[in-house]
This record gives C-alpha cells, structure tokens and sequence, in this order.
C-alpha cells in the first residue's frame, strides 16, 4: 500500500511539472481546449495553467498532510520488506510499544550477521 501511495504522489508532481512546462502529455484534452481557445483570439492559457496548478498544488498539499505518518514510518515499513539491510537506528518502533525494544534488537543483529538466514529469507521473498 505505501508503493502505490507513494507512486501517486510521485504522479502528482509530474502532472504539475507537465502543466508548468507546458507539455499537456498527459492533458491532451486541456491543451486542444486552449488551442482552440486561443484560434477564437481569447490567450487563456495562463489563467488556465494557473487553475490546474493550484488544483495539483492543493491536492499534492492534502495528500502529504493526509498520509504524513505513512512517510514518518516509511523506513520501519520497509523494515517488513527487507530486514537483511535496515538498520536499527533507523526504525521508528514507537508505534509498537508491545515489543520488548531490547531483544528484538538483539534478534536483528543475530538474523543479520547470519548468511544462511539472510540467504533464506532472500529465496523465499
């Protein structure tokens, strides 16, 4: 779930930054709308540019706000993933505040300093 929210944030950005540079690649119909506002001699382009961007903007502004613990606890997510290469310093276990900080440390290092474990645990991911 967090890739995809990810991705979309990312498509957010992109949606904007096609907007600003003026490419429509992915608004086809926006960019026939102006042309064809534009052959009528009515230059709206900038006016509708800055309408879309601010929309972008907004949702890129609600969607951050929305979903900001997911970034916060994007590293201790990946955790679940791939815990033969995430260090320990870099999990936010706050949220888990059933696990005994200690020895589940201790069982991080034991599993990463195993290669026959990491080895295993690679195959069957």
């Amino acid at each position: 779930m967090i890739n995809l929210i990810r991705a979309f944030d990312a498509k957010l950005h992109v949606f904007r930054n096609d907007i600003i540079t003026r490419n429509y690649k992915y608004f086809p119909n926006l960019k026939k709308n102006i042309n064809d506002l534009d052959m009528h001699g009515k230059p709206v382009e900038e006016t509708v540019t800055e309408e879309f961007i601010s929309v972008i903007n907004s949702s890129i502004n609600q969607f951050s706000a929305r979903f900001s613990q997911f970034k916060e606890l994007s590293e201790t997510l990946n955790f679940i993933m791939y815990p033969d290469v995430t260090s320990f310093d870099k999990l936010n276990l706050s949220q888990f505040d059933w696990l005994e900080i200690e020895e589940f440390e201790m069982q991080l290092i034991d599993f990463q300093s195993s290669s026959t474990l990491i080895q295993k645990f690679i195959e069957t991911r």
